[in-house]
């Protein structure tokens, strides 16, 4: 039984589901390539967002191959009143969002952001890693809602890391997998 929603999660509530598509990652020093991506957020009856999301290198033939990447982790919508801290500039966005995202590369992020409509955009406000993790400094995700119907996620990452200043990273199109049968790992 699913429990009812947080009212605090209202302004994310467009990102639950199970999202599939691909898109196109590259980075200073790797040549790009085309990758296949599951994400979902999921409900589990707290102010929070369940968060997930695993890719695969593209096939020839389109079918999913190698694992490329995962990451986990927490999305948070903050709590009325606190969007923006006391004696903060009034040209300074309001903070509706925090996310904290692991990846097995051996760093963490957290993020801060806003969210307008169907619209997600967030910024690290720390990274944090292992001794022998990848070096990332800094990251700027952007998720929406696009389409005639709305139907496509679409989302860019662009990453700071190993001594190269913020630069695109990933970005794909998903859409709502249906009736909880997402395509899978073929």
């Amino acid at each position: 039984m699913q429990p009812d929603l947080h009212p605090d999660l209202e302004k994310l509530s467009f990102l639950i589901g199970r999202w599939e598509g691909v898109g196109v990652a590259g980075y200073e020093g790797t040549e790009e390539f085309q990758f296949g991506q599951r994400v979902e957020f999921s409900y589990e009856g707290g102010p929070f967002l369940a968060y997930s999301a695993q890719a695969w290198r593209m096939n020839p033939d389109g079918t999913l191959g190698e694992y490329v990447t995962s990451e986990s982790g927490y999305w948070r919508v903050r709590p009325p009143g606190t969007e923006r801290p006391e004696g903060a500039d009034e040209d300074v966005p309001p903070v509706h969002v925090e996310a904290l995202i692991a990846h097995p590369e051996g760093f963490s992020e957290v993020y801060l952001g806003n969210v307008f409509a169907n619209r997600v955009e967030m910024s690290t406000d720390a990274v944090l890693r292992t001794e022998t993790g990848l070096e990332v400094t800094a990251g700027h995700r952007l998720y929406g809602l696009f389409g005639d119907d709305r139907e496509v996620l679409g989302y860019a990452w662009d990453m700071a890391a190993q001594g190269h200043d913020l630069r695109s990273y990933m970005s794909a199109q998903l859409k709502q997998a249906g009736g909880g049968e997402g395509a899978g790992r073929d």
